[in-house]
């Protein structure tokens, strides 16, 4: 468990994750998976091993909690969940969830009620908005 990979391609984080590639950031890159619900992932790139990389995780989780807050200003949503879990793929990735009290399996887990609705213009709209974040 915890694989961290080597290479951020695009192609390579899309077929790993299969989800779809939107940015890359010097600390992570950030995926998107095609739900309704708007749902990320956050690829780290260094370990998130306290012991080694502490001075890296809490840069990592800085700029997390800053793309939040910038998600939030700009009315993606407001409640979210963040969590590390990687027990279907072994691959490092923090999840970042987007909840609204009407979205499709509120107030459940979304991944107990897989498959969730799919879009393929979730990950295109948030690209978007997420444009002016990773443009600074």
């Amino acid at each position: 468990m915890d694989i961290i990979l080597p290479n951020h391609t695009p192609e390579l984080l899309e077929s790993t994750f299969d989800a779809v590639y939107l940015y890359d950031h010097p600390l992570y890159s950030l995926m998107a998976e095609k739900t309704q619900i708007p749902w990320m992932l956050i690829v780290p790139k260094a370990s998130l091993q306290a012991s080694e990389n502490l001075d890296y995780i809490q840069q990592l989780y800085g700029e997390i909690y800053r793309l939040i807050g910038f998600i939030q200003k700009n009315d993606i949503g407001k409640h979210f969940n963040l969590a590390k879990i990687g027990n279907k793929n072994p691959h490092q990735h923090i999840h970042l969830i987007f909840r609204e009290e009407n979205d499709e399996v509120w107030p459940d887990a979304v991944w107990c009620h897989e498959p969730l609705k799919a879009s393929d213009s979730r990950p295109k709209e948030l690209k978007k908005v997420l444009t002016p974040f990773f443009n600074q």
